[in-house]
């Protein structure tokens, strides 16, 4: 049983992954990478983080966390301010045009999640599902 839990899970998260960043691209909105580059910036104080921090958060490699900021900061969605403690570090900040496209996409993100999320698992199940993926991520974070 716990190997098919293990399959469930993958496609589940594969299939609601991709619908999710379908559903944000139809909409003429940004990807879901993009989002949650922003969801995790907007959260984080200050809306800034520092890279390295925010490519662990995310779980993008370093270089490719770059090169997509270096595409974000193009397109005036975040900033880059450079550690004030460190001079080889540097911290990503979102900008108010990246908030006003944070604000935008979750219009359309959120109905998204709760049309394959919310009305698919009782406040019961979706607390147990997380407590059950703690116990996970906590197994794995102790065997690192």
């Amino acid at each position: 049983m716990q190997s098919q839990a293990w399959r469930s899970f993958v496609t589940a998260h594969a299939v609601t992954t991709q619908f999710l960043d379908q559903q944000l691209r139809i909409n003429n909105q940004v990807s879901l990478e993009v989002l949650n580059v922003l969801i995790a910036l907007a959260e984080a104080p200050g809306g800034q983080i520092r890279m390295s921090d925010l490519a662990n958060l995310i779980m993008f490699s370093r270089s490719g966390l770059t090169r997509m900021i270096d595409r974000l900061e193009e397109e005036g969605l975040v900033s880059r301010v450079p550690c004030p403690d460190d001079r080889r570090g540097w911290f990503a900040a979102i900008t108010d045009q990246g908030r006003a496209a944070l604000k935008t996409a979750q219009s359309v993100y959120e109905p998204a999640l709760a049309k394959v999320w919310t009305s698919a698992l009782s406040e019961q199940e979706a607390t147990t599902l997380s407590q059950s993926l703690s116990k996970i991520l906590e197994q794995v974070e102790s065997n690192s």
